[in-house]
């Protein structure tokens, strides 16, 4: 049984129709608090503080969820196969929410059974009036990627290793026109946290 954390999220939902798992509701997995350890053969983590900017002035809520939470994991399953959902921009991160994921990266690097899965899903369709010309990403939206996850996942050999799910090279400005029209706008518009432009 493959033990997911985040199961209330949108990539966790999307992935309980895709596998058999058992994602225990937050008041039962905690991962900033005690976490109970449950009987699994793998633990596929997306649990995740995601707010970007939030992140900026709520620093410890954010690395309290995905560093601490994901050092607590990984100390109570240190011997089953794990699966880590992290950000495609954890690479080179320029804002604090990047850097827990690249943090927690680094942490999930010294078990011996890692999978590290950099990605980007968003809901669809687009939800935004407007969106980034000058950002890129290899994501898309969560319906392709939580497929792409699970096969992932099913496949893997348990050869540690960070690999990268995405459906090629895009702005996002071209993913959100996807499903909707949208004005252009610039990452550098946005002046309460810095973004990424790219995830190479």
């Amino acid at each position: 049984m493959v033990l997911l954390t985040g199961g209330s999220g949108l990539l966790g939902r999307n992935l309980q129709k895709l596998m058999e798992v058992n994602a225990p509701s937050h008041e039962l997995l905690n991962i900033v608090k005690s976490v109970k350890a449950f009987d699994c053969d793998m633990v596929v983590h997306c649990a995740a503080y995601t707010n970007v900017t939030k992140a900026e002035t709520e620093r410890r809520e954010c690395f309290n969820v995905n560093v601490y939470g994901t050092l607590n994991l990984l100390e109570i399953y240190k011997d089953k196969p794990f699966v880590y959902i992290s950000s495609e921009y954890a690479h080179k991160p320029v804002n604090f929410y990047a850097l827990t994921k690249s943090l927690a990266e680094q942490l999930v690097m010294a078990h011996p059974n890692y999978l590290i899965i950099r990605t980007l899903f968003k809901p669809r369709p687009w939800v935004y009036p407007k969106a980034f010309v000058d950002q890129y990403t290899c994501g898309d939206y969560v319906n392709i990627i939580a497929p792409m996850i699970a096969e992932e996942i099913k496949k893997w050999d348990r050869q540690s290793k960070t690999i990268y799910i995405g459906t090629g090279r895009k702005t996002i400005f071209d993913l959100a026109r996807e499903t909707r029209d949208v004005e252009p706008m610039s990452v550098d518009d946005i002046k309460d946290v810095k973004l990424p432009k790219d995830y190479l």
